[in-house]
């Protein structure tokens, strides 16, 4: 391919904006054409200019780059898109559901190297239309938010922040992926009705995991762990939980 392919950086941190556009100066047939720091100041530019290729970082202020991608979507623009982020696996089990190519910080130069060579190599001829619907999906499961009652109000938490639930009398306590806990007036027998089954599952009669974190059923010992970052946990599920686990599709 001897075009040149035009390129923008969205990302709200400078200084990952210049680490990416110098990285980009080895490859003669990409032009950075901009750098913006937001994503309305993308829509601006990309409005008038629009790019072969958006180097979208995913967690900004005020909006995130998932949100840059539907806006484009529904403007009909055909950009493709490689997220750059380092967000957790939840993002990045969207960007791969979709079939979006992605590079996670700090940028390795050899994955920029193998996502640059594909592109030229094979150069998408459908753009963000053609694969909105299905991150839509993925967003929609684990990035969505939910209100939970607690005694002195209500608090709002993403799916993809809880680790695990665990019964606290006729209340649940909600332990999170950034260490912290909360408790809520729902019943964990409610609570197993509220929330959504492709990601949480009932593994006993005290606890609910959400279903991203498990990494380990053993039949022999009736337990699972699940896990996040290094934080490895055990717990008893029954015979026929692991069963009911086993048959279903996630």
């Amino acid at each position: 391919m001897d075009e040149t392919i035009k390129a923008i950086i969205v990302d709200d941190e400078s200084e990952a904006r210049d680490l990416l556009t110098a990285l980009l100066e080895d490859y003669e047939n990409i032009s950075v054409t901009a750098q913006l720091g937001s994503v309305d100041e993308a829509i601006a530019f990309i409005l008038v200019s629009p790019p072969d290729l958006i180097f979208l970082d995913i967690q900004m202020p005020k909006k995130n780059g998932f949100e840059l991608a539907i806006a484009l979507r529904n403007l009909n623009i055909k950009s493709h898109i490689v997220f750059v982020t380092a967000y957790d696996q939840y993002a990045i089990q969207a960007v791969k559901h979709a079939a979006f190519d992605y590079l996670l910080k700090p940028i390795n130069e050899e994955e920029l190297r193998e996502t640059i060579t594909r592109f030229m190599l094979t150069k998408p001829k459908t753009g963000i239309s053609d694969k909105i619907d299905n991150l839509l999906v993925v967003i929609n499961d684990n990035f969505r938010k939910k209100r939970f009652n607690t005694r002195s109000g209500f608090i709002m938490l993403n799916f993809s922040d809880i680790f695990y639930i665990d019964a606290d009398g006729n209340y649940s306590k909600i332990y999170l992926t950034n260490g912290t806990q909360e408790i809520v007036t729902q019943s964990l027998g409610q609570m197993e009705e509220e929330l959504p089954p492709t990601n949480f599952f009932r593994i006993n009669r005290s606890i609910i995991i959400n279903i991203k974190h498990l990494i380990r059923v053993n039949r022999r010992n009736k337990t699972c762990i699940i896990s996040y970052e290094e934080k490895n946990l055990e717990f008893p599920i029954p015979s026929d939980q692991i069963k009911l686990l086993e048959s279903i599709n996630y």
